[in-house]
């Protein structure tokens, strides 16, 4: 195949991808302040590019959403939902954020982000 051919190829997979990326949604799981079970899905819209789920008040309040991945931080979680004490955990596949995942606190997050950066230093 000559590099005309090869371009050719190249530029329909870019296509390709494009076209199939744009028209997909990710679905997540959607119930609020919910102790139980959650079965409720939603498709996801907007600027969501991410599933959260969360566990707030020692396990009282658990939080399953569409969320923007930009946004998947302790902060931002605790100021949107209005919960200080929480663990959370933000996936980017459809019905990622099941109950039954392993969820991080912000304290966990804050003393890994360090310990991975000292390791990156390290090792490269």
């Amino acid at each position: 195949m000559g590099s005309k051919g090869g371009f050719a190829l190249l530029g329909l997979l870019l296509i390709l991808a494009a076209l199939c990326h744009s028209g997909h949604s990710i679905r997540c799981y959607q119930c609020n302040k919910n102790p139980q079970r959650c079965l409720n899905v939603e498709d996801c819209g907007g600027n969501s590019d991410a599933c959260l789920s969360v566990e707030a008040a020692a396990g009282q309040n658990r939080y399953f959403r569409c969320w923007k991945r930009k946004e998947c931080n302790y902060l931002d979680i605790s100021r949107l939902l209005g919960e200080s004490q929480l663990k959370y955990r933000c996936c980017e596949y459809d019905l990622c954020n099941r109950d039954d995942a392993p969820m991080v606190s912000g304290k966990t997050a804050l003393l890994v982000v360090p310990l991975l950066a000292a390791a990156w230093n390290v090792c490269f």
